[in-house]
């Protein structure tokens, strides 16, 4: 009998938050790095190339971005993979699982491989890298893997895949971020030692979002933000111009809300030299609850003009924040708004009548 969301009962949905948990708590709190094992990912991959009838790789494992471009780089020297072609085919040679000599010869070309990948190389080299991608051997396959257990295992599915299923579910939490494919071998990246992040994506405005040792990437409500910006924000050496010369709305809200995590309001308004000059709580019939600020610098600028043309200005702005990421946004406005909501209203798409509240409703289908 087929299954719908009639079946998903108030008992079932309650246990997805414990498939959750056993999907991302040792990735998110660097656990799953911290006890690596590397046969694991080895046998997964293995197993994934056996299921699409292929013979077995060679696995390359890298453990952070730098030494995954360097040994990247390596693989595509003619020596490099003349050592990993005779590791492909020793590997899937008839008799390898049952000689012990090929192995011991393995484990010797293995270790050749790893002091040429170690080798010194340039890794500012420009090389076109073409994208090899698979579900099923990504930091997502976890979050899939999980949701068809779930599905199969609560709802009480039973199909032809399930020894399938089963098996890489109990192995995808493999410590694998994502692979290069070839052939005859597959380079791994490990998953990052800790990762942070909060309801909306990754997201820190203290410490890199996604981080190893060696390697560092920041994140502010799931929006990625250059090193240099976010190290300028955190140690308030951003500057008021340098903010206004940024044209990517998503990385002056990452500094925004930079500053009001580690600062408050009125941090903001130091660093703005601005005032709020209006602020009003609105409570939408969608059930959505906003706070809408209106922003003015406390001085006015001879070269800054209103929607109605006149000169000698404020840098004004309309404080909102997104519903669904949490994000808040300064959006640039007109020095001649007082009222919030005026200034919101203004700020809607132009097929929106000005005088229809400001508000957002709920529809039903």
């Amino acid at each position: 009998m087929m299954k719908t969301l009639k079946d998903l009962t108030p008992e079932i949905k309650a246990k997805i938050p414990k498939y959750k948990d056993l999907c991302t708590k040792d990735l998110y709190s660097g656990v799953e790095y911290k006890n690596y094992d590397k046969q694991t990912t080895v046998d997964y991959i293995e197993k994934i190339y056996e299921i699409a009838k292929n013979r077995k790789p060679v696995v390359i494992v890298a453990k952070d971005p730098i030494e995954y471009k360097q040994f990247f780089l390596k693989l595509q020297e003619e020596n490099t993979l003349e050592l990993v072609n005779e590791m492909f085919k020793l590997k899937n040679s008839k008799s390898y699982s049952s000689s012990k000599k090929n192995k011991s010869e393995f484990q010797n070309l293995n270790l050749k491989l790893n002091e040429i990948l170690n080798s010194e190389v340039n890794t500012n080299k420009n090389i076109e890298i073409k994208s090899h991608f698979l579900f099923l051997c990504s930091i997502y396959q976890r979050a899939s893997l999980t949701w068809y257990k779930f599905i199969q295992d609560e709802f009480k599915i039973e199909h032809s895949n399930k020894e399938i299923l089963d098996w890489l579910y109990e192995r995808a939490n493999n410590n694998i971020l994502k692979c290069y494919f070839t052939v005859g071998f597959v380079l791994v990246l490990r998953v990052p030692e800790r990762i942070r992040r909060n309801d909306v994506g990754f997201h820190s405005t203290k410490k890199p979002a996604i981080e190893w040792t060696r390697y560092k990437m920041y994140y502010i409500n799931g929006r990625k933000i250059s090193n240099d910006i976010f190290f300028k924000t955190l140690n308030s050496e951003l500057t008021f111009n340098e903010f206004l010369k940024i044209d990517n709305e998503d990385v002056k809200a990452g500094i925004i809300t930079m500053i009001k995590e580690n600062q408050g309001n009125e941090g903001l308004m130091k660093f703005l030299n601005a005032e709020i000059v209006d602020e009003k709580e609105i409570k939408h019939s969608s059930g959505h609850v906003e706070t809408l600020r209106l922003w003015k610098t406390k001085d006015k600028f001879s070269f800054l003009n209103d929607v109605n043309g006149n000169m000698n200005q404020p840098y004004t702005w309309l404080e909102e924040t997104c519903p669904s990421t949490g994000s808040v946004f300064l959006i640039d406005s007109s020095g001649h708004f007082d009222n919030v909501i005026d200034a919101a209203k203004f700020h809607r798409p132009n097929f929106v009548p000005s005088d229809m509240d400001y508000d957002f409703k709920k529809f039903n289908n």
